[in-house]
């Protein structure tokens, strides 16, 4: 074969080759999912059992409000759906619903797997509550915030366990690197800054990326709160009823115990706490072993006392809080006497 023979014959070769390879190209330019211009979007992005689900059809270079798609929801075609959106209702947990879309008579389409999802994101405070209280304990400057999420994720019928689920932990976006990861439900952060406000997100994610979920909820810095309860000699503290703004009590002689709401102490007593009180505007020493509980008596015919106290903290300077009671005793029985304070006062 001469030279300009096998120029032409390899020419040929290759044209050939290219032209059997061009159906080849088409198919996958045009195959389900991996077009660059067309998109299934899902809303919202991660569903829970029985959701509404809306999957919209997105394309930059086709024109979807003149070209018809066609909608097929598990295999069935969705004839009266022929719009750019398609409604679908999420199955249970373990269920999967398949959406796929054909644009007009080309081979563009995509498909979409819709896959329910449940997590919710509890949290608390350590600041301290008296006992028996029902409320939950708030965060404020200089306490930490507790969370945890818990996923409810499964395949078919069985559970996926926090352990094969990667948690990415977020403050008002920003992700928290120390207590994010796999398996990592739960989180130990600090609390918001005084008079702040956190936005706490995270994202749930099985390593396939198959299963996936998000929660948040906004954290509000809160002011800590001064209650005043009666301190009974038989019954304790009456935790079940605080002292208003003015009080009427039957006896002459009374123990009062105060509960600091959210501050950053595991008990009432503890010695990082610092109780300044004054009845009637006179200073009252207070015990170190009960900073927190006082002891009134009436030794005047008035029998009014006006009982104030300001609270600190020894190495938290953000926490501040005071609160004032009227309390009105009873005179009968008592001891009398005179004096500028009708009251002897002392802490327990």
């Amino acid at each position: 074969m001469t030279s300009a023979a096998r120029v032409t014959a390899y020419a040929f070769f290759l044209c050939a080759a290219f032209i059997s390879l061009l159906p080849m190209f088409t198919h996958a330019q045009f195959d389900y999912g991996s077009g660059a211009d067309f998109t299934l979007l899902i809303s919202p992005e991660h569903p829970a059992p029985g959701d509404s689900v809306t999957v919209t059809a997105k394309s930059s270079s086709l024109n979807l409000t003149t070209t018809p798609v066609t909608w097929y929801v598990n295999g069935t075609s969705r004839a009266g759906d022929k719009g750019t959106s398609i409604q679908v209702v999420a199955g249970a947990l373990g269920s999967k619903t398949t959406v796929d879309a054909v644009v007009g008579s080309t081979a563009a389409g995509g498909t979409a797997i819709i896959r329910p999802t449940e997590m919710d994101l509890l949290w608390e405070s350590d600041s301290y509550v008296p006992p028996f209280f029902r409320g939950r304990a708030l965060p404020s400057a200089g306490t930490a915030l507790r969370l945890q999420a818990l996923t409810r994720f499964k395949r078919d019928t069985v559970t996926v366990p926090d352990s094969s689920i990667t948690f990415t932990w977020r403050r008002n976006g920003y992700v928290i690197q120390s207590v994010s990861g796999a398996g990592k439900s739960q989180a130990v952060i600090d609390a918001p800054p005084l008079f702040g406000t956190d936005i706490i997100s995270v994202d749930a994610e099985t390593g396939d990326g198959q299963l996936s979920a998000s929660a948040s909820v906004r954290i509000p810095s809160a002011t800590p709160v001064l209650a005043l309860y009666e301190d009974h000699p038989l019954f304790g503290i009456l935790y079940h009823s605080a002292l208003g703004a003015q009080n009427a009590v039957p006896e002459s002689e009374m123990s009062f115990a105060a509960a600091p709401y959210y501050v950053g102490a595991s008990s009432a007593s503890d010695p990082e706490l610092e109780y300044a009180w004054q009845v009637n505007g006179q200073a009252i020493g207070g015990d170190p072993a009960h900073p927190g509980e006082i002891t009134i008596s009436a030794t005047n015919s008035n029998g009014i006392a006006l009982i104030e106290l300001a609270l600190g903290a020894v190495h938290n300077f953000f926490l501040s809080a005071s609160g004032s009671w009227g309390v009105t005793l009873s005179t009968n029985g008592s001891s009398g006497g005179g004096g500028s304070n009708p009251f002897n006062g002392t802490a327990q």
